[in-house]
């Protein structure tokens, strides 16, 4: 009951005396923070209505409160007003109104009253940082929307580009093809000239090559795309041997090939095929950049129902700047690179119903590809 009669006794002092508190607070923000303005002044009306009401009620009310903190923090930003400069006026009107308090006779070393005084500063405080860090957080989602959006615009215009392109490429090197071998048949040709029309033959094939590689950029399905037989993965990987032995031997490259079982999958042959040069190809050129013990370990077999192939190579690990980027097409670490082998390589894959994945352990980098595998009956 005294308990009861100290509290309405400090709430009536302090609402008989609310506008001439109010009107300190603004003095010390104008010394503090500079001139206020009409949000100031209703700021701070709400801000001691709340600590007349919580002391008359003797209860929080979090509710009341975080919706004007978060009219302060709007505020706050509003007005550039720097944390820290709000922080140090709310400890500055705290110490203030708690020598005015202390004055008062009848609350002379009340801890309870003085207790319940800093709470309201704490709070304050309390909601003020949550309700930064939420926006903050906001910000960042937003942010992380955008970025996603931002590339996910990037790639579709990159597949219009790369079709486009490759058709604008495609239509006159057919002409061209077709002119040389009209040529080629009605010219009587000495061993020289049959030289040339094969070199010729030979760029105009290369030339195809590329422009298919530039649609495999696309995530748009083409011709190719629908050339799926079956096919020996463990033939694919024998074939790859064969094809890079002269250069394994040349730098003096240890390959190293681990098969559990025959795999027979679905797919189209020469893009699977491609995938596999690419990555092969992006660890060989890793591996030169070592003067020794170089290795590249190759792993074909089942795990969890899934086609998995692994290529290994302790050369130097893939660069922390670019490592979330690695399949974003033009983006290599080799000063001449075009930088469209992984993303061709992911392209082909996810066409394939799987996916790419990369990690570093130790000095080993590993690139793995997963596909969708069907037990043969």
């Amino acid at each position: 009951m005294v308990e009861q009669q100290k509290e309405h006794f400090i709430a009536d002092y302090l609402y008989k005396n609310k506008f001439l508190i109010i009107k300190e607070i603004v003095n010390i923000y104008r010394e503090r923070i500079g001139c206020p303005n009409k949000c100031t002044h209703e700021i701070i009306e709400a801000l001691t209505a709340e600590f007349i009401k919580r002391v008359r009620d003797n209860k929080r009310s979090d509710k009341e409160l975080a919706v004007i903190v978060r009219t302060l923090e709007s505020y706050r930003q509003g007005m550039n007003i720097l944390l820290e400069d709000l922080l140090s006026f709310f400890k500055d009107v705290r110490l203030k109104l708690e020598n005015k308090i202390n004055n008062i006779e009848k609350l002379k070393s009340d801890q309870t009253f003085i207790s319940l005084f800093n709470l309201i500063f704490i709070d304050i405080q309390k909601e003020m940082f949550v309700i930064i860090y939420n926006d903050q957080q906001e910000e960042i989602e937003k942010k992380n929307q955008e970025l996603k959006k931002l590339q996910q615009d990037r790639l579709q215009l990159l597949s219009k580009l790369s079709n486009s392109f490759a058709h604008e490429i495609r239509n006159p090197l057919t002409s061209i093809k077709g002119f040389v071998q009209l040529l080629e048949s009605r010219i009587d040709k000495p061993a020289n000239e049959r030289k040339y029309f094969k070199y010729i033959n030979q760029e105009i094939k290369d030339l195809e090559e590329q422009v298919n590689q530039i649609l495999y950029l696309s995530n748009r399905k083409n011709h190719h795309d629908f050339q799926v037989s079956k096919l020996s993965l463990n033939d694919l990987v024998f074939e790859a041997l064969s094809t890079f032995q002269p250069i394994f031997e040349e730098h003096e490259i240890q390959f190293n090939i681990e098969i559990k079982k025959q795999i027979v999958i679905h797919g189209v042959r020469d893009q699977l095929k491609l995938a596999l040069y690419k990555i092969i190809h992006n660890a060989v050129d890793a591996l030169l950049l070592i003067e020794k013990n170089r290795e590249i370990n190759l792993k074909l077999g089942i795990q969890n129902r899934k086609v998995m192939l692994t290529i290994s190579n302790n050369g130097p690990p893939i660069p922390r700047l670019i490592e979330s980027k690695i399949f974003d097409p033009f983006v290599s670490t080799k000063e001449l690179g075009k930088g469209i082998g992984l993303p061709i390589t992911k392209q082909i894959i996810e066409k394939h119903n799987g996916t790419v994945k990369w990690w570093s352990h130790g000095e080993w980098t590993s690139f793995s590809i997963l596909l969708p595998y069907k037990e043969s009956k």
